[in-house]
């Protein structure tokens, strides 16, 4: 799928209020290049993992994670560990919140993308050879064929509680299975989905649309929809989501040019908590959007 398609101004019709004088220094670890957002089991804590480490953000601060220094390729949080994939690491697990790693699974082999589910044990890997699954935090594994799936994978997630259903992103749209990955069906395919998650009970998925500058809520019972509205994003767009397991309406996003969103009250007010500019650091207010 071709990036640059992504690169587009949004126009916002959503009243906007900028507050100034905010300025923070995002972590530099990210600066490199951001490859996943992930909120810790308690919910207290924003990792930002990348190619040259992992950033924590808490208490309305960027620190470096405590642990080795190492790349991240893909990462996952789960209620009793962390889980993430690094260049010729395979899949590693963390179990004392980032301060050391062990490789578990794949060694060797490169993983992009991860997801973990938070209380199914249920991993997914998207791997060289395909969609992998385990049960087992990768003692054995089963090939996800992965039938009716259309375009480059670009984001994965895996639902809290039920292991059988994984969502993918891709350049056409948004795919849900509910076997395990064997079969998809497109949710959205009015545009890319290029980030995704689940709620913390599992019964909403957030996706973010790259052209339209905004992230759905989708229920998975009803299908009904929210709509949204991010701050504007010149000439980028989302790249990983997050939603914390403690608190519904606690949503984090960061973009390609790794700039990090916070909100606290589920879209109403973002934050702007990283930048990998130097200008002010603004607080953002949109209006809602149904």
């Amino acid at each position: 799928m071709n990036r640059r398609h992504f690169c587009r101004v949004a126009v916002a019709s959503s009243f906007v209020a900028v507050v100034p004088g905010v300025r923070a220094a995002g972590p530099l670890l990210f600066h490199e290049h951001g490859h996943g957002l992930a909120f810790s089991s308690d919910g207290k804590i924003l990792f930002a993992p990348s190619h040259d480490g992992l950033a924590a953000y808490e208490d309305s601060a960027w620190r470096e994670a405590p642990g080795p220094e190492q790349g991240f390729s893909g990462f996952a949080v789960a209620e009793r560990a962390i889980y993430a994939s690094g260049p010729g690491a395979g899949l590693m697990r963390s179990v004392d919140g980032g301060r050391t790693w062990h490789t578990i699974a794949l060694r060797g082999e490169e993983v992009r993308l991860i997801a973990a589910g938070y209380r199914s044990g249920a991993l997914y890997a998207l791997k060289r050879g395909g969609l992998a699954a385990t049960l087992d935090e990768g003692k054995t594994w089963r090939a996800a064929k992965a039938q009716r799936v259309a375009g480059e994978i670009h984001a994965l997630g895996a639902h809290p509680m039920h292991a059988s259903i994984v969502a993918l992103g891709t350049g056409f749209g948004l795919y849900l299975s509910r076997d395990g990955g064997e079969t998809f069906n497109r949710l959205d395919g009015s545009e890319p989905v290029t980030a995704l998650t689940f709620d913390h009970d599992g019964s909403r998925v957030l996706y973010a649309r790259a052209l339209s500058n905004d992230v759905i809520e989708r229920r998975l019972d009803k299908g009904e929809r929210r709509r949204m509205r991010l701050p504007a994003l010149a000439h980028d767009y989302v790249t990983c989501l997050a939603h914390s397991p403690t608190d519904e309406r606690s949503i984090a996003f960061a973009t390609r040019k790794l700039d990090v969103y916070l909100t606290r009250d589920g879209g109403g007010t973002w934050r702007r908590i990283a930048s990998a500019g130097d200008a002010d650091v603004p607080e953002t207010e949109t209006q809602h959007e149904h």
